[in-house]
């Protein structure tokens, strides 16, 4: 059943609401960002709107039986929401890690054994949305399409909605990548089902042009994207939402514009990844370069693995996200952007020198709960504490500047603690462990942009 919103005592339907603001905004759009107006009048009703719109991911039941009808909402109003949590109780224990899903209904670590992904170490960029105005484009973006930050509730977070639009988002801040890096985000969905779309497409695509704003006409369609030269080297990772053609796919495809018998697509099937009962729930993208091979992961399964991405000494130097949405029933969401550089080097870090420190260990906002994809660097830290089981560890928990000081130095405390539990339940570590937290007294970046509050939320272990 569709959500209906009421106004002036009358019910209208929330999602043609939505859709009517997208047109407007369209009207608004502009190559330059700096040309983006906005109609403050359209604004405070608008984002009324936006601000409700629950009934947009409830609207056909698609929350699992298990799972709770709303997240905690005590997070702030800057980057990381960084206020204290009450997940943790004595007979759960954080998130619950010893079941297949965490307290607040999201997957547990025990569900990512197969995940052998690990984050960059430093971070370069960060981004969540949350500095952005409700109803505006990303600040940061440069396009030509149609796009505006939502939140809902019940789903964490500020994100980028794509609605029946087509063309070029360039993120500023995805650039001058090295020979090896990581790019992660979560990708939402939501489509009109059992109905034809001629596409529903949302591609990630690297490339070596010179003018990372050059091209914003370029369409990304066609085989191995040759309707219009972008680059003389690219890769897209294409999420495909298209079921008339035996998808939905999410494909990669590499293009070397002076050996085209280089070129190829690679299809994984994504049938039971983006599905009817998957709409409105996120899926985590990871995406690794090292060298010339490129590994795609969607949650923790890995749907692309190719050890040929890039000709020899390939410098990538920007990313876009080319969106092509056919119908007013396609939807796609985008949120939590994480670029970082550098292979980790867990284990002898930690053995050599005694102490590592790592922001790749995530927890929901505000809370205590171990995201996930935390689980490979879990590991990686487990398999260094078991060679050394004699030797005690100090577990020191860092937030960054958001909230409260007394309430980020509970949430420090409760994430140190966290990880202890996981490492004793989730991987036999039987070394004697202690916890703390430091709040936000000990930043290591400024706490004044989400990079660098991203970058302040880490766990530091030391060996004693």
């Amino acid at each position: 059943m569709a959500a209906l919103l009421m106004i002036g005592g009358s019910v209208m339907p929330l999602q043609a609401q939505m859709k009517e603001r997208v047109v407007e905004r369209a009207k608004e759009s502009s190559t330059n960002k700096a040309e983006r107006t906005v109609d403050e009048t359209i604004e405070s009703v608008g984002d009324g709107i936006v601000n409700g719109v629950k009934g947009l991911f409830t609207k056909k039941g698609k929350k699992g039986k298990d799972q709770s009808d709303s997240m905690e909402s005590g997070g702030s109003q800057g980057t990381g929401g960084e206020y204290g949590s009450e997940d943790w109780s004595e007979e759960g224990g954080f998130g619950g890690m010893n079941s297949g899903q965490a307290s607040d209904g999201s997957a547990s670590l025990s569900k990512y054994t197969k995940f052998s992904f690990v984050q960059g170490e430093e971070i370069i960029a960060y981004d969540d949305f949350m500095q952005d105005k409700v109803g505006d484009l990303p600040a940061s973006w440069v396009t030509t399409g149609t796009a505006e930050i939502v939140n809902f509730d019940g789903i964490e977070g500020n994100w980028v909605w794509f609605n029946k639009t087509k063309g070029n988002f360039i993120p500023e801040y995805l650039n001058d990548f090295p020979e090896n890096f990581t790019v992660e985000f979560d990708l939402m969905y939501d489509f009109a089902f059992g109905t034809f779309s001629s596409s529903r497409n949302i591609v990630l695509v690297f490339t070596d042009i010179a003018n990372p704003e050059a091209n914003l006409g370029w369409e990304g369609s066609g085989d191995y994207f040759t309707l219009q030269k972008l680059s003389d080297n690219y890769l897209g990772i294409q999420f495909s939402g298209n079921s008339h053609d035996g998808g939905p796919y999410i494909v990669a495809r590499k293009a070397v514009h002076t050996e085209k018998g280089l070129n190829f697509r690679n299809d994984f099937n994504a049938k039971h990844l983006i599905n009817e009962e998957g709409a409105n729930k996120p899926i985590h993208i990871s995406i690794s370069r090292m060298g010339r091979r490129v590994q795609v992961f969607a949650n923790e399964e890995k749907v692309l693995d190719l050890t040929a991405a890039f000709q020899k000494d390939v410098k990538l130097t920007s990313a876009r996200f080319f969106v092509n949405n056919a119908a007013d029933g396609d939807n796609y969401y985008l949120s939590n952007i994480r670029y970082a550089v550098g292979q980790p080097d867990t284990r002898n870090k930690l053995l050599e020198s005694g102490t590592y420190s790592t922001s790749a260990i995530t927890f929901n906002s505000g809370s205590a709960v171990i995201k996930p994809e935390s689980y490979a660097i879990l590991k990686e830290i487990a398999d260094a504490l078991n060679s050394e089981s004699g030797k005690s560890v100090s577990i020191i928990g860092h937030t960054d500047s958001d909230g409260s000081a007394e309430l980020n130095q509970r949430l420090s405390e409760e994430r140190a603690a966290a990880v202890m539990l996981a490492l004793q339940n989730e991987f036999g570590v039987s070394n004697a462990m202690e916890t703390s937290g430091k709040g936000a007294s000990d930043p290591i970046a400024e706490n004044n942009t989400p990079t660098g509050k991203a970058n302040n939320r880490r766990v530091e272990f030391i060996l004693n």
